[in-house]
């Protein structure tokens, strides 16, 4: 029988790009004191997404559970004074889906984090391992379907991608359940920043319940 945290005899490793203590930056937990635990590695690659703006693809870290809560120690020291009970773990990535497992969220839980995970709904998430989820898909078909909050990037006209449109927004959402809608604006460096003009014009033809979400940890300057 395995214990947690061990698979097949061997100590599982997890493969991490970043851990840093900030304010959640996005969604409708946006302001939220986090520790983000950034996972390397995504099953959809920068060929789907050349206009993310996350540096997943090497690992800085490949600790195992009891040195992964470290670095979730060290960073809540430096940035908040300790861990607090309530204090957000922001599970993102590349895609934490593939890493995220039932010994780490427990653990997580264990030392008073809320578990939040950003997903890009290309896979099935065990719902009990997350306090909430959002989910940010990147192709127009996912499969997961319901969660905390769904949170489009509108590529509008000027980007390649699967929302140039309100109508492929409403195509994306049909048949969901999530208890949030948001659009978000995409940044576009070569056209001077991000598209905040067709995003908001989008969120007004499109109405209730989708809301505009802006990156305030960017507008702030902060991780």
């Amino acid at each position: 029988m395995n214990t947690p945290g061990v698979q097949g005899g061997m100590a599982k490793r997890y493969a991490i790009k970043e851990v840093f203590a900030t304010l959640q930056g996005e969604g409708a937990q946006a302001g939220t004191p986090a520790v983000f635990l950034r996972f390397a590695g995504c099953n959809l690659g920068y060929e789907v997404c050349p206009w993310c703006d996350t540096d997943w693809a090497k690992a800085d870290y490949t600790p195992d559970l009891a040195g992964t809560l470290q670095l979730m120690r060290e960073a809540a020291a430096s940035g908040f004074g300790g861990e607090r009970p309530g204090l957000l773990a922001v599970v993102t990535g590349g895609e934490p889906s593939l890493q995220l497992d039932r010994p780490l969220a427990d653990a997580l839980r264990e030392r008073g984090y809320r578990i939040s995970m950003e997903s890009n709904g290309s896979r099935l998430v065990d719902r009990t391992l997350v306090d909430w989820l959002t989910i940010s898909p990147k192709q127009a078909e996912f499969v997961q379907r319901e969660g905390s909050e769904l949170k489009l990037l509108f590529t509008g006209a000027h980007a390649a991608g699967i929302t140039p449109d309100v109508e492929a927004v409403r195509r994306m959402a049909h048949g969901t359940r999530f208890e949030h809608y948001y659009l978000q604006p995409i940044d576009l460096p070569e056209q001077g920043g991000p598209n905040y003009d067709e995003a908001i014009r989008a969120v007004m033809e499109l109405g209730p319940p989708w809301r505009l979400s802006v990156q305030t940890h960017k507008v702030a300057g902060i991780p």
